[in-house]
Parts: C-alpha cells; sequence; structure tokens
C-alpha cells in the first residue's frame, strides 16, 4: 500500500482501472464462456428439454425468441407473438433424378402452418446431404430465406438445422480473457516497480547504475507505454467478447 499512495494519480488512476477491468470482464466472460446454445443471428439462444420438447431461446436485437422443437415440426413464437408452424418432411420425389442412386442424399419440403414454405426440387436444385457427422447444403433457393436480421423469418436451413439438432456454441473467445488478465497483471507490475526495472536495465549497460537516474524522456515512454498497454487491453478483452 505504500508504494500505491507515494504513486501519481495517473499511475494510480491506470492500476485502478486495471483491477476493475480484470474483476469486470471476468465476469462477463465467465458467463459468455457458459452460456451455450444455438447460434441465431448473432445471437445464442439457450437449449432446455422439457415434456418430450426442446426449446432454444433468448433476445434477438430485443425480442425475446423461442424455437420449441417437438419430432419433426418447430413452432416460432417473438415477443410473446406465435409467428407459425414449420414443418419438416423427407420426400424422395424432390431428389433431382442424377441424384437418386447416390447414398445419403435426401430430398426434403418444409411446410409453414400447412403451406410450402421450401422445397428441394428438381427446378431449384436443391441437395441435402447428411451424414453421421455433419449436415451440407451446397444450395439455396430464394425460397424461404430470412428477411434481413428479423428474428419472424428464420431460413429453411434454420429449420433444417433446429430439426436435426443444432451444433451448440457460444461466444467469447477465452484466450483474449486469459491474455487480457495476463497483461493487466504485467502492467500493474511495471507501475509498482518502474524504478527497480529502470534500474536492472541500467545494470545490464553501466557499471555505476546506481548513481543513475531517469531523464524526461524515460519518464514519458514509462507513461506513454502505460497508457497504450492500457488501451491495448480494453480492446483485446472487447474482441474477445465480439468473437
Amino acid at each position: 500500500m505504500k508504494r500505491f499512495r507515494e504513486m501519481d494519480w495517473y499511475r494510480r488512476t491506470l492500476v485502478i482501472l486495471l483491477l476493475i477491468m480484470m474483476v469486470g470482464f471476468s465476469i462477463v466472460y465467465i458467463t459468455t464462456l457458459h452460456r451455450w446454445g444455438f447460434n441465431y443471428i448473432d445471437t445464442i439462444l439457450v437449449k432446455n428439454e422439457a415434456n418430450g420438447s426442446v426449446t432454444y431461446s433468448g433476445k434477438v436485437h430485443g425480442k425475446e425468441t423461442v424455437f420449441t422443437v417437438t419430432g419433426n415440426t418447430v413452432n416460432l413464437t417473438v415477443a410473446g407473438k406465435d409467428e407459425g408452424t414449420y414443418t419438416y418432411v423427407e420426400d424422395p420425389s424432390v431428389i433431382l433424378e442424377s441424384m437418386k442412386n447416390v447414398e445419403g442424399v435426401k430430398g426434403i419440403v418444409i411446410y409453414k402452418d400447412g403451406k410450402e414454405f421450401f422445397t428441394a426440387t428438381n427446378e431449384s436444385n436443391v441437395i441435402l446431404h447428411t451424414d453421421e457427422e455433419h449436415v451440407i447444403i451446397l444450395s439455396v433457393t430464394k425460397t424461404g430465406t430470412a428477411e434481413g436480421n428479423n428474428p419472424a423469418y428464420p431460413t429453411a436451413q434454420t429449420i433444417f438445422m433446429l430439426v436435426h439438432g443444432p451444433e451448440l456454441t457460444h461466444h467469447g473467445y477465452g484466450q483474449c480473457w486469459l491474455i487480457g488478465l495476463f497483461l493487466s497483471v504485467l502492467t500493474i507490475i511495471t507501475m509498482f516497480f518502474a524504478d527497480e526495472i529502470f534500474d536492472f536495465c541500467m545494470m545490464l549497460v553501466i557499471r555505476d547504475y546506481s548513481s543513475s537516474e531517469p531523464t524526461g524522456f524515460e519518464l514519458a515512454t514509462r507513461y506513454a507505454y502505460w497508457t497504450i498497454a492500457v488501451v491495448a487491453i480494453i480492446a483485446i478483452y472487447v474482441i474477445g467478447l465480439a468473437l
């Protein structure tokens, strides 16, 4: 505490700021990294299972969005409003003639409230290929595409993924959090022991280092480094959350 009290106001401010960021961003990162779900329009919809159904829920652009998956049907509600029920059906008759003998190829039709929403027809040239590891959509038509980023208009691909069980993911890049913590601790150490670090560097280049004093340029360089380091640490924390 003595060293801290002997610091000037600028260094004390940077130390306090770094400590607050270490605690604050740690809470945010831990919460974000543990929030696993379905990535829908850059929003994580958290998965829950109950009564034979699976729900994926979260706020998309400020609107509470919930997908309820039961078997091959998907119901969507946005801000408490029912936006339709989608039904997934596999139909071999829509497969391209040239692909009918290819193992693993499936033709599909998706209905919305009983009306055709998306069809993998010969004309649309859409083939869905599935295997044990992944799902590949080779091409899509304009039918059943989302209107901008409106959560009320899912794509056919979204419905397909929900019926088959989407890969769960999370936002945030934990390595950025750890790098930010490491650089924060390192920067705080350089602020607490700036004179000792200077003496050590002088010891490596001159014999009578004990009588050496930092120049005005050396002092200015220290403050420039600390300022740049704090800005860089903030950028690392923020970028990690955006990934």
